[in-house]
């Protein structure tokens, strides 16, 4: 009887590494994506003269729209705070940010956008560009759902503290569902959750955090939606 081949190739490095279930697939797939925004973090920073962490900096102060002092810089970006301060003196160097006391408390130093800061930080926000016309080849209903799995995603990387917390409305104390946004003055007020997919943002300039017994109620709700 004529027996069976048997393939005694090994598999690759990158094949099953992480494991054959669903779980290992995606983190194998979100550690390429994490391959190709890196190499594009870098090969714009190089061709601005600048590094991907003071990049990552400039948007942040962009987002926040106001000073911000050092040690929320270093928290926001989970960075150590020798290296957020190498990172804040180089771009004071340039041009780019400026220390000024904090309006808060006189003794404290905070740090702002320079003009010349604030077009490098628009600049600096293109660089994802890759990214986004990748994800826009999704279809829309492709995008929510992975929109809103990313959302749920990042709140469990923060609970496990692996990440900072974000300013995400539905972490907000003004986010409550059933509520017409256009008839209160907070944006994280919505509708409905359906308008998550279009509405909710990852980083809310004025964001007030929930507390914990609401937020675990309101992410509750939000899970169920998905």
């Amino acid at each position: 009887m004529q027996g069976h081949a048997v393939n005694n190739e090994p598999k690759t490095m990158s094949e099953g590494v992480y494991g054959e279930q669903a779980t290992g697939r995606v983190t194998h797939s979100l550690l390429r994506l994490s391959t190709a925004m890196r190499s594009q973090a870098w090969e714009w920073a190089e061709g601005a003269g600048l590094t991907p962490t003071q990049g990552e900096i400039l948007v942040l102060l962009m987002q926040r729209k106001g000073p911000m002092r050092l040690g929320e810089i270093a928290r926001q970006t989970a960075l150590t705070a020798a290296t957020t301060s190498d990172a804040v003196s180089t771009l004071e160097s340039k041009g780019l940010v400026e220390k000024r006391r904090a309006l808060d408390d006189g003794r404290a130093l905070a740090l702002r956008l320079t003009a010349r800061g604030r077009t490098a930080a628009r600049r600096a926000t293109q660089w994802p560009n890759f990214l986004a016309k990748a994800v826009g080849s999704l279809g829309d209903e492709e995008q929510s759902i992975f929109y809103r799995t990313l959302l749920k995603t990042v709140r469990q990387l923060e609970v496990q503290g692996h990440i900072p917390p974000h300013r995400m409305c539905v972490t907000c104390v003004h986010f409550e569902a059933g509520k017409n946004p256009k008839k209160t003055a907070h944006h994280c007020a919505l509708l409905d959750l359906s308008m998550a997919d279009t509405d909710l943002r990852l980083d809310c300039s004025v964001h007030e955090t929930a507390d914990a017994a609401t937020q675990k109620k309101t992410w509750k709700i939000f899970a169920q939606q998905g």
